[in-house]
């Protein structure tokens, strides 16, 4: 009896493995996508920070904007930086320039997992620095 018992079991670990597996792969895959989005989300911050202190120190290039998107090198998609407002023509020592980033973060496996809000991180800084014959 003992024989026919275990003969008719053969197999059942496979199929629970194959079952179980399938959500312990979507977990694991969950998790990575989740810290590709969170190092992006820092990337972002980063980014902005770097392009907001361009900015004041030149703001009459576009030149901030240029570096914040370097900065976001692979860690994101469709990359957009702007000056919040548009670069100031009649820019003054003291005024603050904003800049904005906008992106979206790396998917692992894009249209199998849910996909991710955009990235949208903010600076801010004081202008330091005016030509000297203005902008």
């Amino acid at each position: 009896m003992l024989r026919s018992r275990t003969h008719d079991e053969r197999g059942a670990a496979a199929v629970e493995f194959a079952l179980v597996s399938m959500v312990l792969m979507t977990l694991i895959l969950m998790i990575i996508q989740m810290s590709l989005w969170m190092w992006a989300y820092q990337v972002a911050s980063h980014a902005a920070r770097e392009g907001a202190r361009a900015a004041a120190v030149n703001p009459c290039t576009t030149a901030a904007t240029t570096r914040a998107v370097n900065r976001v090198g692979g860690a994101g998609t469709s990359i957009t930086a702007v000056f919040d407002p548009v670069v100031p023509t009649t820019a003054k020592v003291g005024d603050d320039v904003t800049v904005r980033v906008r992106l979206t973060a790396r998917a692992i496996a894009p249209g199998l997992l849910p996909s991710l809000p955009q990235i949208t991180k903010r600076a801010t800084a004081r202008i330091e620095n005016i030509p000297a014959g203005g902008c």
